[in-house]
């Protein structure tokens, strides 16, 4: 991906803007990342890559309200596309 100089400024602009989170803010992961040590490093996203983010980038996806994380869920069987049960109707 590559930025023009316009789109370049606007982005060094943005990060000196930056502060950190303060409040309580809630994630969806998959049970085997759900290691505390390391759920909020970004490490899953810079080695597979995430919704808004390439391969190689750190990221960690976080909702104001629990129920944003929970249609995270949603999206992510969506992006797997997670088969249903061949028992049910």
């Amino acid at each position: 991906m590559t930025f023009n100089a316009r789109q370049r400024a606007a982005i060094k602009r943005w990060m000196g803007q930056a502060v950190p989170l303060n409040g309580v803010y809630f994630r969806s992961v998959e049970f085997r990342y759900m290691d505390p040590a390391d759920v909020l490093s970004g490490a899953g996203t810079r080695a597979h890559g995430g919704r808004f983010a390439a391969v190689g980038i750190r990221a960690v996806y976080l909702s104001a309200t629990d129920s944003g994380a929970s249609k995270e869920i949603t999206a992510r069987k969506a992006r797997l596309t997670i088969p249903t049960c061949p028992f049910q109707d």
